[in-house]
């Protein structure tokens, strides 16, 4: 289960923050085989003066439309992590057209007891879920 935070710039439509989290998560699952109903995502938007990245380091040529993607995940390997940035630039570039240079990613790994998806369970430690 990831919990996915989005951030750009404001001034998107709303067909395009839709097609967007749409995107991502077709990424999650094409690349993480995710289920379809395991979605959750949070959308944050910034005046440009609150939102500030470095248009060129590592050789990237990132404009004003990029898109920031923070992932709070259970551990995964490191080639299931390449492939999803593989999936991410495919999927968001034919729509909602994002191009690969502006697609941000970075994944942070937690530990299957620190969910809780309600009840104060820590529902991935159940036996039932524990592979």
């Amino acid at each position: 289960m990831p919990l996915v935070h989005i951030h750009l710039l404001k001034g998107k439509t709303p067909k395009y923050i839709r097609n967007l989290r749409d995107g991502i998560h077709q990424a999650l699952q094409n690349a993480w085989k995710i289920p379809s109903n395991d979605r959750f995502q949070l959308v944050s938007e910034y005046k440009k003066d609150h939102f500030h990245f470095d248009k060129t380091i590592w050789g990237v040529k990132r404009s004003d439309n990029l898109i920031a993607i923070y992932i709070t995940s259970s551990p995964r390997t490191e080639a299931m992590k390449k492939k999803l940035y593989r999936e991410l630039v495919k999927v968001l570039g034919e729509s909602p057209k994002v191009r690969k240079e502006d697609i941000f990613v970075t994944i942070v790994t937690v530990g299957r007891e620190d969910w809780s998806f309600g009840n104060g369970i820590a529902h991935l430690t159940l036996p039932s879920l524990t592979p």
